[in-house]
């Protein structure tokens, strides 16, 4: 006769699933520390367009007064 355990059965598909939980989680929790960095680097590529134009806009300021007294 053949014997089935149900509790076995039962206690597998229930590990199977806490595992596929955690590697979703693990999952998710990389997306975001992905887009956690990507933000990073789009703030900071922010902060350094705008301080490349300051810089820009200085020296052509400069540029432009130089050229005026000397004309």
């Amino acid at each position: 006769m053949c014997y089935v355990d149900y509790d076995l059965i039962m206690q597998r598909k229930q590990d199977d699933i806490l595992d596929l939980l955690v590697r979703c989680l693990e999952a998710w929790l990389t997306c975001l520390e992905q887009d956690n960095e990507n933000l990073a680097a789009e703030m900071e590529e922010k902060k350094w367009r705008a301080e490349n134009e300051a810089y820009s806009l200085n020296e052509y300021a400069y540029n432009w007064e130089f050229t005026e007294k000397w004309e």
